[in-house]
């Protein structure tokens, strides 16, 4: 790690931790500083460890990982730092320090009421709240300090001080690892000072620590519980310890829970356990909805009626399948026989852009699922759920199914009131969900639920080439790129390079050029790429870059973030306030400088405005990951596909990727590439009981 000192100049951009600075090194060279610096204020001096980097616009900076600040000594760093206390603003500033000089922050020190009493317009009534800003802040500053002098990036400051308050440090010499559990700190920065500090590296609290981490990142993988084994090796090689002693300590004080030889976080264990209880009340329930002789449409098969029906005999049903196969048909009829038959019907589904295309293909409206079950920020929760359920409705339609995580669909299942019907609708064939568990399999193979899977593609959807490719995937055969009748739909196209330079520049030109010419679409909204990863010469942040540079070449720099205004954006979190969920695209439209805030066109047709800040979860979205593109759907898709992805190429991988086509899909590959996404049948099944328990194989 490279370490420079210098004085900071000016502040271009700050966020609640993110920061771009402008500084002076020692030597007199200007240099950019980029990370964690939002506690920086101009005038300070600072020793900065990180690493040199360049950016695509900006050009070179240094990436700050640590820092050691050398004390404010500059008048304009004393006047910056008492400007963040509460209520002295720039004119109390300035008039502290004239009275009290260069020592005025020693002189609140010690007297804390006295001193800031004397700012202008501060008064009686805003002395209680300015003096608990010192103290918070002289707080924050002191846990810096002591993160600093341990080696430790100094960043998570402010959080633990929020979370511990005063007593932060003497809480974090007790027990450096309480920081992940209760201030979701990361447990290699909480590592990095339990060493420093002298924990043992078989200390008890270290070994804790090391398997509920390492049970977490298995639930960031899709795991509802590990194997005890697993477990085991997998703290072993986080810790450099040998942790398996510690399993039923923790499990007896209620940290972890062990059934035989799987082992579950209590909180996970707990949701898996209620949504199973859950299924098998709504499975055993008397049907609530009742129409006499409903009668069945016309073009309808057996099949379709069938999910029709089940819905309207069930309390809980599923009706699933592949592409062209008939699932908006079947949602249609029993959206009109509800209709007709003046029933309250909702229709819902996990993305924005998923509920829009579901409200145009069953002639409904549609929501998604969080604006559904009606998030609330303030709570951190739904307001919907088992003592206020969704009001107004005899049948549920779930569409994307796939899509719904275990928390997700317990959330969901939980706010089902005691008349409702609902149906699940969605591809089993799909990637499982983002989050945690495998709902839609597990509740297919608990064989509890009643279900009907569609296999029949109806003729219509049987001259699309995309609809027979994903299909012939699907069975680990080599999708058709050739009509079998004349008036079949050429929409889908394999195009083979060995060179990886070569699919990257195929697939760039496809995407910026040829598709939105042929075709005539916007080739920023309308055609999406995806790669199934970020690095490499045929990876999604080499793709991203290069399609920015044709797409957007002259949109203007949005000032303290790495995007322009023009760039298409993904979101990689949830952010429930603004009901943009992780894996919605939009395109950056406006920057209001002034406001400092960003205008975001959505891909469900919504236009939301952000604050600046808010951008530091987005990434470019001109080529997504295929994992992110689930629930999504564009008229053209580009599939990149190298050698070099091989750990990734799977068959359910490559059928989500082309069944998100409408118009045209062009798989552009390495011949072992698709050789390989063909023969495997999925990416590893995910640790989840379920299934057991909702078929009562195992004790719910």
């Amino acid at each position: 790690m490279e370490s420079l000192s210098i004085e900071v100049m000016a502040i271009r951009f700050s966020g609640d931790d993110f920061a771009v600075l402008v500084a002076v090194t020692d030597d007199g060279d200007e240099v950019t500083l980029t990370g964690a610096l939002a506690h920086v204020h101009e005038g300070e001096t600072l020793t900065v460890g990180g690493e040199w980097r360049t950016h695509a616009k900006h050009g070179r900076q240094f990436h700050v990982e640590r820092t050691l600040a050398r004390g404010p000594v500059s008048d304009a760093a004393i006047l910056g730092y008492l400007q963040t206390i509460k209520h002295v603003g720039p004119r109390g500033a300035a008039h502290l320090l004239d009275v009290f000089g260069s020592g005025v922050l020693e002189a609140i020190d010690r007297d804390p009421a006295g001193v800031l009493g004397q700012a202008p317009g501060i008064g009686k009534r805003r002395l209680t709240a300015a003096v608990r800003s010192w103290e918070r802040q002289n707080a924050t500053r002191a846990v810096r300090l002591f993160l600093e002098q341990h080696g430790v990036p100094a960043a998570p400051a402010a959080r633990l001080v929020r979370v511990f308050g005063a007593d932060a440090i003497p809480r974090l010499r007790d027990d450096p690892y309480a920081a992940t559990t209760e201030a979701g700190i990361g447990f290699s920065t909480a590592d990095a000072l339990a060493q420093a500090l002298g924990v043992p590296l078989d200390a008890p609290g270290r070994l804790d620590a090391g398997l509920l981490h390492a049970l977490r990142l298995a639930e960031d993988d899709g795991h509802c519980h590990l194997p005890r084994p697993e477990l085991e090796d997998r703290a072993r090689r986080l810790l450099g310890a040998d942790a398996s002693d510690r399993i039923d300590e923790l499990a007896a004080l209620g940290r972890l829970v062990v059934d035989g030889d799987r082992v579950a976080d209590p909180a996970v264990d707990a949701i898996e356990r209620r949504l199973a209880a859950r299924t098998r009340e709504l499975v055993e329930s008397a049907p609530a909805v009742e129409i006499a002789d409903p009668a069945r449409p016309d073009g309808i098969s057996d099949d379709q009626w069938h999910g029709v029906q089940q819905a309207l005999d069930h309390r809980l049903s599923i009706l699933t399948g592949g592409p062209g196969v008939g699932k908006t048909t079947s949602m249609r009829a029993l959206v009109t026989l509800l209709r007709d038959a003046q029933r309250s019907v909702r229709l819902c589904a996990p993305t924005g852009k998923a509920a829009r295309r579901l409200a145009e293909s069953a002639g409904h409206e549609a929501t998604t699922i969080h604006r559904l079950l009606e998030w609330a920020p303030d709570e951190g929760g739904f307001v919907r759920d088992a003592h206020d359920p969704i009001p107004g409705c005899d049948v549920l339609i779930v569409d994307e199914a796939s899509m719904l995580s275990l928390r997700l669909a317990d959330a969901l299942l939980q706010a089902v009131g005691p008349r409702t019907h609902v149906l699940l609708v969605g591809d089993a064939d799909q990637l499982p969900p983002v989050g945690a568990g495998r709902v839609l399999d597990d509740l297919l193979d608990a064989g509890v639920v009643p279900s009907v899977r569609l296999t029949e593609i109806f003729r219509q959807a049987r001259r699309s080439l995309i609809v027979r490719a994903a299909h012939a995937i699907n069975h680990g055969q080599s999708p058709p790129t050739r009509p079998a009748e004349p008036d079949d739909l050429r929409d889908f196209f394999v195009v083979t390079h060995e060179s990886p330079v070569a699919l990257f520049d195929e697939a760039v030109s496809l995407a910026a050029t040829r598709l939105p010419s042929h075709y005539d679409l916007d080739p920023t909204a309308d055609v999406q790429v995806l790669a199934p990863m970020h690095r490499g010469t045929v990876g999604i942040e080499a793709l991203n870059t290069e399609l920015r540079a044709r797409l957007n070449p002259g949109g203007e720099p949005i000032a303290g973030t790495a995007f322009r205004i023009g760039d298409k954006v993904v979101e990689t979190v949830n952010n429930h306030q603004r009901e943009l969920m992780n894996g919605q695209t939009g395109v950056l439209v406006d920057h209001d400088r002034e406001r400092d805030v960003v205008v975001l066109a959505t891909d469900d047709d919504r236009r939301l405005t952000l604050e600046t800040g808010e951008t530091r979860s987005f990434r470019l979205a001109h080529c997504l990951s295929i994992h992110k593109s689930q629930g999504g759907q564009w008229p053209a898709v580009v599939v990149a596909l190298d050698r070099g992805h091989h750990v990734m190429l799977t068959r359910n991988l490559l059928y989500t990727a082309v069944t998100r086509a409408a118009q045209v899909c062009v798989v552009v590959t390495h011949p072992a590439a698709l050789t390989t996404a063909l023969a495997v049948r999925d990416g590893g099944r995910r640790h989840t009981r379920l299934a057991e328990l909702v078929a009562g194989t195992r004790d719910s």
